[in-house]
């Protein structure tokens, strides 16, 4: 289908830890591109997503988000972060478990955590019991990211690293939540 943006070129008048960027900037980001030197474009990061791909990224999107999934406003709190307890352990023993090629445990794992990452307040907002839910999440991608780029069906040039991009902004967001242990996200 194409390729899905991980991580885009960095402004140096935009501070990446603000998640808002006033509408002025957005206009001057966008009128010369051709300006991008070399170093800035290999900091790109993409994951190209194929039809079964970008199928499991509405199904994941779809089971995170449970009722809330085609809701236009959707609200968050300590409850989600139970059903966010519960359904991994249900995607971990009852979907990932069932998928046979490590390509078909490749888009879904990806599509699961992605969704993880976007919707992130179970990390944030829990009363707990999140470590064993980390944990074996990064022990998953540890073991299957062992595996060579042709049986999980990627690339090596900008699906493995967009990837990779997105495990260590995963793991940086997560080993900073404030959590009692501290999270640990150990996947390579």
């Amino acid at each position: 289908i194409g390729p899905m943006i991980i991580r885009g070129i960095q402004n140096s008048n935009y501070d990446s830890d603000d998640d808002e960027i006033d509408e002025d900037e957005i206009e001057d980001d966008e009128r010369d591109t051709s300006k991008y030197t070399a170093e800035q474009m290999s900091t790109l990061r993409y994951v190209f997503i194929t039809q079964r791909r970008n199928d499991r990224l509405d199904e994941m999107r779809r089971f995170v988000l449970g009722d809330q999934a085609d809701h236009g406003i959707m609200m968050f709190n300590t409850s989600f972060s139970y059903e966010v307890q519960g359904g991994f352990y249900y995607f971990k023993s009852n979907i990932y478990a069932k998928a046979k090629t490590p390509a078909d445990k490749f888009d879904l794992l990806y599509a699961y955590t992605y969704h993880l990452k976007v919707y992130d307040v179970w990390l944030h907002d829990n009363e707990g019991g999140m470590e064993g839910i980390v944990k074996d999440l990064a022990n998953m991608w540890k073991r299957l990211l062992g595996n060579d780029d042709n049986k999980l069906g990627i690339d090596a040039e900008y699906t493995r690293p967009g990837v990779i991009q997105l495990l260590q902004d995963f793991k940086r967001e997560i080993e900073s939540a404030c959590s009692e242990p501290p999270l640990k996200f150990i996947f390579q």
